[in-house]
């Protein structure tokens, strides 16, 4: 796929005008550092926006090694509210105090995993991130209800609609360590980016399912073609079910490219790998994913949602 490559790019501007750069993932590329955790960088021409943090310290090492300065950031977009995508927020608004974060309800909530026989994991933000959200003001804080547009082309799905009866939320998870009481992961959210080759889907986790998200930003977006899609599916622990259901969907979208990573699973991807053949590519830190051509620039800034001739679907007038 010529739009896709692992070469490690500096994020200087002499590379394609608007990129992802996969900053925190599972699995490395060459003198990068990987970890259970997952972070994004979005350069649309001179505008940056970091898609969430990570885990451990990974984002700043591959940050430094990659030229990329967290601090031009200038939207922080969080996909949820698990550790692996909160770990470093501190550390991200110690280096950039004035960024507007944009989340979903609930995002500083308890969160286990109670697989049955199994010890209860607590995947809850850290207690730093859990102290940044307190103490975000509140306009710096925006919780999305519906979806939101930042620039022309470049939106945030805020809740997905969970209409498909094949998927869940992935996991065995739960608001309590007993696990007594569901999580449904209400926060879940995604991006799209509408290019002049069609959708393309950048996700976390996806813990609303990968095609209730797809349906979803194609309805909104009023885009039929997806392009290609970049990031976490939770489709590690799917049934047989599930996967036919997901690949059966993934086929008649007529993607270009696939990249699964994070918490997609080995098997899973393999499992694209198979039904969808070069289609698909296994995502790691270091990989970029050039954009192609968006709507070209407006005034304005990140909370300008009303100013786009693009209707959003969020009630602004």
């Amino acid at each position: 796929m010529s739009n896709v490559t692992t070469e490690h790019q500096c994020g200087c501007g002499h590379h394609a005008a608007s990129s992802i750069t996969l900053l925190v993932d599972n699995k490395a590329g060459d003198g990068l550092e990987c970890v259970h955790g997952f972070a994004a960088w979005i350069k649309i021409r001179d505008r940056r926006i970091l898609f969430d943090t990570g885990q451990k310290d990974v984002i700043l090492k591959n940050a430094e090694r990659l030229g990329i300065n967290l601090a031009d950031a200038e939207v922080l977009v969080m996909s949820h509210g698990h550790d692996d995508h909160t770990d470093n927020l501190a550390d991200f608004y110690a280096i950039n105090p004035t960024a507007p974060m944009y989340c979903g309800q609930n995002i500083e909530a308890d969160r286990f995993c109670c697989r049955p026989g199994e010890q209860s994991l607590n995947w809850s933000p850290p207690a730093s991130a859990k102290q940044v959200f307190a103490n975000l003001p509140p306009e710096q804080k925006h919780i999305l209800t519906a979806p939101h547009y930042f620039l022309p082309g470049v939106a945030a799905t805020g809740p997905v609609p969970r209409l498909t009866t094949f998927e869940d939320v992935g996991d065995a998870l739960f608001l309590d360590a007993a696990g007594t009481k569901p999580d449904p992961v209400s926060d879940d959210m995604s991006m799209w980016f509408e290019t002049d080759k069609g959708l393309v889907i950048l996700l976390g986790c996806c813990h609303s399912g990968i095609v209730n998200t797809v349906n979803y930003i194609r309805k909104v977006s009023g885009v039929e073609k997806v392009s290609g899609i970049v990031g976490g599916m939770h489709l590690i622990r799917a049934n047989e079910e599930r996967m036919k259901n997901t690949l059966e969907a993934m086929k008649s979208w007529n993607l270009d490219w696939l990249i699964p990573c994070h918490c997609t699973g080995d098997k899973a991807m393999q499992q694209m790998k198979d039904y969808l053949g070069d289609k698909v590519t296994f995502g790691c830190t270091g990989t970029v994913i050039e954009l192609g051509q968006l709507p070209e620039k407006q005034e304005g800034d990140f909370s300008m949602c009303k100013k786009h001739a693009h209707a959003c679907g969020c009630g602004c007038a």
